[in-house]
């Protein structure tokens, strides 16, 4: 049974109408680099069955894009992506203490526990681990 929309992310929702605003208006049979940048964030956030899905796209030409958009970091100095840091209730660990969780989109997971001494650098480690460029 085929979902609808509203039960699609909004940002999802919101490509869909681009992506059909565009093959009503088209005057190429190429999709546009702006709408494949977008669609390849999007698979990259939501998955790319999902999103080859319900933008009408060749899921191995999405994975490819994903895939050049998610490689591990170079180097090169480029800003860096936003990592989000969800705070967790207080436990009873020690003060100081900190457990870190890193979700893939896949849903492989890792988790980090970090007593008072530690300073490890979250970000590059959730590069690393995410597959993130800079």
């Amino acid at each position: 049974m085929p979902r609808s929309r509203t039960a699609l992310p909004a940002p999802l929702t919101s490509a869909i109408r681009r992506f059909e605003r565009w093959r009503a208006e088209r005057t190429t049979r190429r999709i546009p680099e702006e709408l494949w940048a977008l669609a390849a964030d999007l698979g990259a956030r939501h998955g790319v069955n999902r999103t080859s899905r319900a933008l009408h796209l060749h899921h191995d030409a999405l994975k490819k894009r994903v895939e050049a958009v998610t490689q591990p970091c170079t180097g090169d100095g480029a800003p860096s992506a936003f990592v989000e840091i969800r705070s967790a209730p207080a436990t009873t660990e020690q003060p100081g203490s900190c457990r870190v969780e890193f979700e893939r989109v896949s849903g492989e997971k890792m988790m980090i526990h970090l007593d008072g001494a530690c300073h490890a650098d979250l970000t590059e480690l959730a590069r690393l681990f995410l597959g993130r460029r800079r």
